[in-house]
């Protein structure tokens, strides 16, 4: 009888989740035509002013145009990425060819290749960001269904927003790979999270013909992901004891095969102002040492258990580690303009570029840094001191090493210096115009990665309060359009966010894709961006008061404008999209209309990108 009992409520659950996914499937059309849209509009103005191959482009569609001839033998000697681009350009005149006929390979026909890509992201970003939701509000990752504090509203703004981003979005319209690498890891990503794993193995080959250093987040992010997912988490008071030191910890996850792994919105790195006590004193914090000893000790002891599901990301790894010794190097063409090296500097420049693309979502964390608590409006206020600059005692070591990295690990590529058609030129001569400027700009690097960082755990009046243990129960609320699922309680609190494990293994996969570029550009650090953005939670308020008030419809004009874009919705979305909307718009139009020409160069039109 009961086993029947939970099979119908097994059943119901289901079909809600159905129901759910099909009604958020659907509100992301709305997402997709705005993307679709102005994409076409950007598309249609590049084509009509912009002709003619511009930069890289060249030597791309020279490719293109060879293999669309069968010579696939043949290798443009400056491309150094691999060739997905050209046999999706191929498959795509192909069907071309059916519908007219192509007697010469048209430039527009090339880069609206990349248009097509762009037309299907905002669904690969609909699964992905609703798995991420799911897994921060403390649902399995196979449940389709809205936890209750997320509207429909917020997470297709977000998809929006995330398929606005301008560095991403200007290439929409030009024939470059990063689109379809783009895009390719995102399909990798949604066969992991569906656990279809010949299909991610497929696709995680697959991407690697579009970029060589996709192989960190298809191979390393989600392989460390797959272990994480595999080993189970350790309980304080039960694996390790309530409060648990580096010893227990470690003494714990060798036990048990289980890993330390809290709550980002709980952890620490120093947790007092004598750092190098706690260690000497093996006394509790800090959280982040604590979880990379706990994962090396599990998975020692484990080693068998995590073994068979390690194939799938150990089978990927062996394919680019074939195509290195086949190609002799990691880049085909150019080699000598293109040599891996170690390039820390990276994992400098790639903070101040999210403060500058994402400060609509980071203000807040500065906000609440900077200005006394009484002065800063109620509902941006933290009331923690979580998200307060770390001490001095962390603060101090880490700049250190940073201007260590300034002084003896910063590489400037001949290419950058060299070509004033691209902003890292000017950021560049910024930096480099006094000595001195390299190492006053320290404290910025430190502050946009402590906000950046930060972001990943959520300000804390996101976090729900205590339930009573009947609340568990998970109960859909259902209101017009609006649907909303409660999430599981685990004892008395709820267990929501993102833990240590993912900013770690996310800081990982970005180091290892950045560092191993001696060429600064900002196209490398779109997927390590887009990784972050659909991590970062909602900061709606907290509490059934608040919750109570965002489902009580509002009846005047003023109050639904009000609802619409602060009270009933994040209104930092709105200040992203207005800020990226801005971007788009001014490299657009200087990109389009501000064309120069250089001296040695007469009649030819120079023109700045990304």
């Amino acid at each position: 009888m009961s086993e029947g009992i939970c099979e119908m409520e097994e059943g119901i659950r289901r079909g809600c989740n159905m129901e759910a996914m099909l009604g958020i499937a659907e509100s992301t059309y709305t997402a997709w035509a705005i993307v679709a849209g102005l994409s076409v509009l950007w598309h249609y103005h590049v084509e009509k002013l912009v002709p003619r191959p511009y930069l890289d482009e060249f030597f791309h569609i020279q490719q293109a145009e060879l293999y669309l001839q069968g010579r696939f033998t043949e290798w443009h000697p400056k491309i150094t990425t691999p060739p997905g681009l050209y046999l999706v350009s191929l498959a795509y005149l192909g069907l071309l060819s059916v519908t007219r006929i192509i007697d010469h390979v048209h430039v527009a026909d090339l880069r609206r290749t990349n248009l097509w890509a762009a037309g299907v992201l905002p669904f690969h970003f609909w699964f992905l960001i609703h798995q991420i939701v799911a897994k921060y509000d403390g649902f399995e990752v196979n449940d389709i269904a809205l936890p209750l504090m997320w509207s429909m509203a917020e997470l297709n703004h977000a998809i929006l927003n995330i398929c606005l981003f301008p560095p991403l979005f200007f290439f929409y319209g030009l024939y470059y790979t990063d689109v379809w690498s783009v895009l390719s890891v995102l399909i990798t990503f949604q066969f992991y999270h569906r656990k279809w794993r010949k299909l991610m193995v497929a696709a995680g080959i697959a991407s690697l013909f579009f970029r060589q250093t996709n192989i960190f987040w298809v191979s390393i992010y989600l392989g460390a992901s797959e272990a994480i997912r595999q080993l189970k988490q350790g309980r304080l008071g039960i694996e390790y004891p309530s409060r648990a030191t580096v010893v227990d910890v470690v003494a714990g996850s060798w036990r048990h095969s289980c890993i330390y792994d809290p709550l980002i919105s709980q952890a620490s790195f120093e947790g007092t102002r004598f750092l190098w006590k706690r260690l000497l004193r093996l006394t509790p914090r800090p959280d982040y040492i604590k979880f990379a000893l706990s994962l090396v000790a599990a998975s020692i002891t484990g080693f068998f258990q995590l073994l068979p599901f390690m194939r799938s990301y150990l089978c990927i790894l062996g394919a680019f580690g074939f195509f290195v010794l086949w190609n002799e190097g990691v880049v085909l063409g150019d080699k000598e303009n293109h040599v891996a090296s170690i390039h820390l500097a990276q994992m400098l420049y790639i903070w101040p570029y999210f403060m500058f693309f994402s400060f609509p979502l980071l203000y807040p964390y500065i906000l609440n840094a900077s200005v006394p608590q009484k002065y800063i409006p109620s509902p941006l206020r933290t009331g923690s001191t979580k998200h307060q600059l770390p001490r001095l005692v962390v603060a101090f070591p880490v700049m250190a090493l940073m201007i260590l990295i300034v002084r003896f690990n910063t590489i400037v590529h001949p290419f950058t210096l060299a070509d004033n058609r691209h902003y890292t030129f000017y950021v560049f001569r910024l930096l480099f115009r006094h000595p001195s400027i390299r190492y006053l700009v320290v404290p910025i690097y430190f502050i946009c990665a402590w906000a950046a960082i930060t972001a990943f755990g959520g300000l804390p009046n996101v976090q729900r309060p205590k339930q009573p243990e009947a609340a568990a129960r998970r109960t859909q609320v259902r209101k017009g359009s609006q649907q909303r699922l409660a999430p599981p309680v685990h004892g008395s609190i709820i267990d929501r966010g993102h833990r240590v494990s993912t900013a770690v293994i996310w800081l990982i996969a970005t180091t290892l894709s950045l560092v191993t570029a001696p060429l600064v550009e900002p196209r490398y650090f779109i997927v390590p961006w887009l990784i972050w953005r659909l991590h970062l939670p909602s900061s709606w308020p907290t509490g059934e008061e608040a919750a109570l008030k965002r489902r009580k419809k509002a009846r005047t004009f003023s109050a639904r404008c009000k609802a619409m874009l602060y009270e009933k919705h994040d209104h930092r979305l709105w200040l992203e999209t207005a800020w990226f909307m801005f971007v788009n718009w001014a490299v657009g139009y200087i990109f389009l209309y501000w064309g120069f020409e250089w001296p040695q160069e007469r009649g030819k039109v120079q023109r700045f990108m990304w």
